[in-house]
């Protein structure tokens, strides 16, 4: 049963390397196809159920001789084979919803914009009508696909049947070692926590959007107004494109984290039709090989994004290259998703902005206060998408969940969505469940750099030192126990959101 397992073992960098080339070549607009049917059919052994059971017997070996580093090894092995198993199944249908929305033309007045083309328009539009009709042809587009975009949300609950497990949340949990039960309720837990405070401030960002805009119940806010709330126009001129990427440069640069990482990150930051509007790390050799790639943008959002990917391009540029692959490869996404977030966190910081935007003091404060309504935004979006898609990948994507995808969206966030997002605004694999333990798990880690190195820490190479330590173990961490390693205490969702609470409220 040991031959599966050495078979994944010794073509996991080779599959991981070819995977991150189709994605980097796709999104970087280098390609318009991304043919990942192909390259599973080249691995078969990646996504069969035989090499999961063996996995899964290897592990259940290693645990009894406690033998620790084979049993993470194992662990992150078979998380990835499940996850290969899921990826197979949904090919084919990936590549036809790729074709389907690159062929796209949806009518907008008198001219017809490409898919992509009404995603990124959507939330920079200025004009609320003109808004209304981009989200009603987005929405209406994924309604009328809604077959096949449900059919790639099938596979989740095929992977369950063929691995043995009695549903797919199980099946993850198993895998994960994540209690999705207690994340649901400290998600509801920071809902409830936050949302006076969130509703305060929403209040007042509709209203710079449209001076007489209300929230709901009792306003006819809709998503796409929330969504141009949060790109916070009336700040741009504090925030040109043209300056953003200097500024992160130097602050890379003075905290002995140059951006390159002495070559192993390259940037591409070249303007080209059919690049991802998002900047986003193509991971195709770990730590030697990583691609940044850059659509630059003005604005305090792009900012953000663009400090998160160079948290993610940092963190694996400094994983020990000695690592066995699995721990080089694979990981806790938690762990991952909250050193980008640690670095996405810096907009907190009004001294940050100060020193390397140039901003005026009460502009840095406003931007401060903004950018926790960012995070506060997508937080509590997430903890609806939370329990909506572990009801999603249960019950499978009948047209009932369209209702109860809407009505979750609309607790958390007190705008009306379109209900045809319903199986396009969906995590794979319960991918929703990370962004939530990291952003809790940051707020550890950040209060750590803080307590350790000061409020400025940002600026302190010895804080980044410890960073780099931090980052050179690789997928040996869970975020549960770094949590505990670095704080003493576990993760708490409800804390982090508290944490932005606190600074709204400041």
């Amino acid at each position: 049963m040991d031959r599966p397992v050495h078979s994944v073992r010794a073509r996991l960098d080779d599959f991981l390397a070819e995977l991150a080339t189709l994605h980097y070549r796709h999104a970087a607009g280098l390609s318009p196809d991304l043919p990942v049917g192909a390259l599973y059919a080249s691995f078969p052994e990646l996504s069969s159920p035989d090499t999961f059971a063996a996995a899964t017997e290897a592990l259940e070996k290693a645990r009894s001789k406690n033998d620790t580093l084979a049993v993470r090894r194992l662990q992150l092995l078979r998380e990835l084979i499940a996850g290969q198993v899921e990826e197979a199944l949904a090919a084919g249908d990936v590549e036809a919803i790729e074709k389907l929305e690159a062929q796209a033309r949806l009518p907008m007045d008198d001219q017809a914009l490409s898919f992509g083309e009404a995603l990124a328009q959507l939330p920079r539009e200025t004009h609320r009508g003109r808004r209304a009709l981009l989200e009603r042809a987005v929405g209406n587009f994924l309604w009328s696909e809604r077959g096949r975009y449900g059919a790639r949300r099938e596979a989740a609950l095929r992977t369950a049947e063929r691995l043995g497990a009695q549903d797919y949340p199980r099946l993850w949990q198993d895998v994960s070692g994540i209690a999705l039960d207690k994340l649901v309720e400290a998600a509801e837990e920071t809902l409830k926590r936050t949302e006076d405070a969130y509703r305060d401030v929403l209040g007042y960002v509709l209203r710079k959007v449209e001076p007489n805009l209300r929230s709901l119940p009792g306003g006819d806010a809709r998503r796409h107004d929330l969504q141009a709330a949060l790109q916070t126009p009336w700040l741009d001129t504090f925030f040109k494109r043209e300056d953003l990427m200097p500024a992160v440069t130097r602050w890379l640069n003075e905290w002995s984290l140059p951006p390159s990482a002495q070559g192993r990150i390259r940037i591409d930051d070249e303007p080209r039709p059919g690049k991802s509007r998002r900047p986003f790390v193509a991971a195709v050799r770990v730590p030697n090989e990583l691609r940044l790639v850059i659509h630059m943008e003005g604005g305090l959002d792009s900012l953000g994004g663009l400090l998160h990917e160079f948290g993610h391009a940092q963190h694996l540029a400094h994983v020990s290259d000695t690592a066995p692959d699995e721990l080089r490869r694979l990981g806790d996404a938690s762990v991952t998703e909250a050193y980008a977030a640690l670095t996405e966190r810096l907009l907190l910081s009004p001294e940050w902005l100060k020193r390397y935007l140039r901003l005026p003091s009460t502009t840095a404060r406003d931007a401060v206060h903004l950018s926790a309504f960012q995070a506060l935004t997508v937080m509590r979006r997430h903890c609806a998408k939370l329990s909506y898609e572990v009801s999603l990948f249960t019950r499978g994507p009948s047209e009932e969940r369209a209702e109860e995808y809407a009505a979750g969206q609309r607790r958390a966030l007190f705008v009306e969505p379109h209900p045809g997002f319903f199986l396009f605004d969906v995590d794979p694999q319960l991918y929703s469940a990370r962004y939530l333990r990291a952003w809790a798990l940051e707020a550890r880690l950040t209060a750590r750099l803080m307590e350790r190195f000061n409020e400025d820490f940002w600026r302190n190479p010895s804080a980044s030192a410890w960073l780099k330590g931090l980052f050179s173990r690789g997928g040996t961490d869970e975020a549960e126990a770094l949590s505990t390693e670095v704080s003493g205490a576990g993760l708490s969702l409800p804390e982090a959101g508290a944490r932005l609470v606190a600074i709204l409220n400041g």
